[in-house]
């Protein structure tokens, strides 16, 4: 297994634990996030009283101390400065422990006395949110390493997540859609025939609308392999877009379409159940055709 948090940093390291939380404490558990302010907490367990934080320490930091410190100040501070927002969430509940997440070991121990200092600070305050027992706790990765364990079997099983298939409008109604146009577009530029260029766009449009729920879906339920599948994604679209000057042909088309194809299967393709694969697949090559910043240029004819 090796030192697996390491793996883990910045957004992604709060992201794992928001999934393995969630697997230790089920429903008890509620994720939090940024999306309507900063509250200074990843998530609550309700029933326990205990908020989260995590600290996802980039590898090269040089005063890990500092930025511990730092993070445990400015996020205990949060919790005066929302007071109102926190007990909306809260309800009738209290906070009885604050708990930073690290994703590697403690670098000092006397970050415990800073904890425990911070701790009688917020005391101090009065908050109506915070249980007089109140206490400020550090957690190492081992906190979360039996769900981690039980994360990476299911991760690491064929992963098969089944939808059902969107409807597609008939080609007389998508001619009018703005996707069908941008991939009719390229197509047309790749072939002199209007009829072969339509039928070509209307199969990727079908390919993008039928399959269009697969990546949503996989993002809900395995996070951190949708991390992977977009790390793909987002490189091939910028091997692409240093290609935008490539000759529109089909040897250019079938080239990106066919290095697109092999990272999937290279990285993701062993772990994934085949229908799963093969939706990713035509869904990550149709989107690429709608959005991708590859303009095809006419082939130049001799004069």
């Amino acid at each position: 297994m090796g030192l697996w948090y390491l793996d883990y940093h910045g957004d992604a390291w709060e992201s794992i634990c928001n999934v393995l939380l969630g697997t230790k404490f089920g429903a008890d558990y509620q994720p939090i996030g940024d999306k309507g302010g900063d509250l200074g907490l990843d998530g609550l367990n309700l029933r326990a009283g205990t908020a989260y934080q995590a600290y996802g320490q980039e590898l090269d930091n040089k005063d890990p101390v500092s930025g511990v410190r730092k993070k445990i100040g400015t996020d205990l501070k949060k919790l005066q400065l929302n007071e109102g927002g926190i007990a909306a969430i809260l309800g009738d509940k209290k906070i009885r422990n604050w708990a930073l997440l690290l994703n590697k070991e403690i670098p000092h121990n006397d970050l415990h006395r800073y904890a425990k200092q911070k701790e009688t600070e917020v005391k101090s305050w009065g908050l109506s949110i915070i249980d007089p027992d109140f206490q400020v706790s550090i957690q190492t990765p081992s906190f979360l390493e039996t769900e981690w364990l039980e994360y990476r079997k299911r991760r690491d099983d064929k992963v098969e997540i089944a939808v059902d298939d969107q409807p597609v409008p008939a080609l007389v109604i998508l001619r009018q859609n703005q996707n069908f146009k941008a991939v009719y577009d390229k197509f047309r530029i790749i072939t002199d025939n209007d009829e072969e260029a339509e039928q070509l766009a209307y199969a990727e449009l079908r390919n993008f609308i039928e399959n269009s729920i697969q990546l949503s879906e996989m993002q809900r339920r395995q996070p951190d392999f949708f991390s992977e599948i977009e790390e793909i994604r987002s490189d091939i679209e910028n091997d692409a877009e240093q290609g935008s000057i490539v000759v529109g042909s089909w040897d250019s088309f079938s080239n990106i379409k066919t290095t697109l194809e092999y990272r999937l299967n290279a990285v993701v393709g062993s772990r994934l159940g085949t229908k799963t694969l093969s939706r990713i697949r035509k869904y990550t090559i149709a989107d690429w055709l709608v959005r991708c910043p590859l303009r095809f240029k006419r082939k130049r004819t001799l004069q």
